[in-house]
């Protein structure tokens, strides 16, 4: 399966498709990932170099320690996230947002309300499709005007989630545009294990 995974702002792309393997970038990556506590801590050994890891998932990201360094991790399906992607590009000319279900999942969180101001790319819901939470974010600035959806909710491809009206300054530039028209970097290879070990599916614990 592929994914896409973006270590702090630098983007990898990842085929998962034999046991003991990832495909990173093209290149093939000797994988090994072991739980330590059943918790947080794991053991993860990259083509024979072994690093201890301590990964917290919280709101559709990974965070991973790697040797006192912090990376965060953003990792979904690739084809969901080159659709969240398109649906981004076609609202920032314009502002405000029509969000919807890029493909058939769970909703697992809301993260907005009616009447809540929004930022471009601000996270606003969490869905789960593809055994993956994958985050949805807002591709335009504006107001939430309409949430149609409550976590657990199953949703289908295209559904409506979560409607956002364009800011008050973009429709107030809009409305004299259309009155003037009527008058006359390298990646390193911590950043690939930290994409690697939220890749890889979690092994379960150890027994005691």
């Amino acid at each position: 399966m592929k994914y896409k995974a973006t270590v702090d702002h630098r983007d990898f792309t990842l085929d998962v498709d034999r046991p003991g393997e990832i495909v990173v970038d093209g290149l093939p990556v000797a994988v090994d990932l072991m739980s330590i506590d059943g918790e947080n801590l794991y053991s993860l050994l990259v083509d024979g170099v072994s690093y201890d890891l301590h990964v917290e998932r919280r709101e559709g990201l990974y965070t991973v320690i790697i040797e006192g360094d912090r990376y965060v991790v953003d990792v979904g399906d690739a084809h969901l996230k080159e659709l969240i992607a398109m649906s981004r590009r076609a609202h920032e000319e314009h502002g405000g947002a029509v969000i919807k279900a890029p493909m058939p999942g769970l909703v697992v969180k809301i993260l907005v309300a009616a009447g809540d101001p929004v930022s471009a790319d601000q996270p606003v819901a969490i869905l789960e499709a593809m055994k993956m939470e994958n985050e949805l974010r807002c591709p335009a600035a504006g107001t939430v005007k309409q949430v149609n959806i409550v976590p657990g909710q199953t949703v289908n491809m295209d559904d409506v989630l979560i409607v956002v009206a364009p800011p008050d300054d973009v429709v107030a530039a809009a409305d004299a545009k259309s009155h003037d028209a009527d008058a006359p970097a390298a990646k390193s290879h911590d950043e690939s294990a930290a994409a690697s070990a939220a890749a890889v599916p979690t092994p379960p614990a150890p027994a005691r």
